[in-house]
């Protein structure tokens, strides 16, 4: 388990000086002090100064330590089938709505896209570490890329890139594993949107040791690109993530707790007394209008909580130049 306990400093563990995704090795500390919500460990985020690209120091030997029960937790079923009809609505604006292709989910979780994604008449397979979470019978599961050789139409990695200790190698890992007309569909928080900046080190999204690197829309260009992509589309929100990013990162500005909505909500064990609940709850249900309206406009200008982005491998004559969708 993570070594620290209540507030206390992550202790220091070996990193890379260089930049993973570009070598560089002038890194600027930008955030001080970030809490990981679990342990209550704090941590940095430096930025490289060549590429832009984010990533949490010190990054945790053992990652896996800080996956534990508390981080796993339950959507509410409307918002899982408003996620999952959004997602693959993304893959069938890539494709056109074309049936009976291959999907691998890079990182499935639990496999409700996969199951989704078959009943939409794909051929699906998926990765996942943790393969005994998966509650669907007939769908193949593999613990890694290396475990497949096979090639897809498409790759889809939802909110699972900031999680990988190299980016950048396992993008030409998806790539290799992509046909010649294929698509890469991916989604991470978007740390150079309005809701990231604003917040700082309280955003909601921000989820030090587990997210790894922090992406914006140019890290996140340059490193598909190093991977052999071109970007042909990009959205700019997920409603329910940047919805609830402005209303929880609010709330863990004020309160001395982090993540006190999201654990009531999620069916996680209660870390505070009931009034912190009871606060967060009526903050919430205030809040909710302008947060829905903040969702809009950042969307339009394009400066949303959450970047989603498809993309081919270079050379590929599918899918045309870059054009960029602003609603789902």
């Amino acid at each position: 388990m993570p070594s620290g306990t209540g507030s206390g400093v992550a202790p220091s563990r070996p990193r890379n000086e260089r930049c993973e995704q570009c070598s560089g090795l002038a890194h600027v500390t930008v955030l001080r002090n970030v809490c990981d919500p679990i342990t209550l460990e704090r941590f940095e985020i430096q930025v490289c100064r060549d590429c832009g690209l984010a990533r949490t120091a010190p990054q945790p030997v053992h990652i896996e330590s800080y996956y534990s029960q508390r981080y796993y937790g339950s959507r509410h079923w409307i918002t899982t089938a408003y996620c999952l009809w959004r997602r693959i609505r993304v893959v069938n604006l890539t494709f056109g709505e074309v049936r009976a292709h291959a999907v691998l989910d890079v990182g499935c979780g639990d496999g409700a896209f996969l199951e989704k994604a078959r009943q939409q008449g794909w051929r699906v397979i998926g990765t996942e570490i943790g393969v005994g979470r998966l509650s669907i019978a007939g769908i193949r599961v593999a613990s890694s890329l290396a475990d497949v050789d096979e090639r897809f139409d498409c790759i889809t990695c939802w909110h699972v890139l900031e999680h990988l200790p190299n980016p950048l190698a396992s993008l030409r890992a998806m790539r290799s594993r992509l046909t010649a007309d294929g698509a890469l569909v991916l989604s991470v928080p978007d740390a150079g949107g309005l809701q990231s900046r604003l917040f700082g080190r309280f955003w909601f999204h921000r989820d030090v040791p587990r997210h790894l690197f922090h992406f914006d829309l140019r890290s996140l260009r340059l490193t598909l690109e190093s991977a052999g992509f071109r970007v042909v589309k990009v959205w700019h929100h997920e409603l329910e993530y940047d919805l609830f990013g402005w209303i929880q990162s609010a709330l863990n500005g004020m309160l001395r707790t982090p993540n006190v909505l999201f654990d009531a909500l999620t069916g996680h064990p209660r870390r505070t007394g009931y009034l912190p609940i009871v606060v967060s709850a009526v903050f919430a249900a205030v809040m909710f209008p302008l947060a829905f309206a903040l969702t809009v406009v950042t969307t339009l200008l394009r400066q949303g909580g959450t970047l989603i982005v498809s993309a081919r491998p270079t050379g590929s004559v599918a899918g045309g130049t870059e054009q960029p969708i602003q609603t789902l």
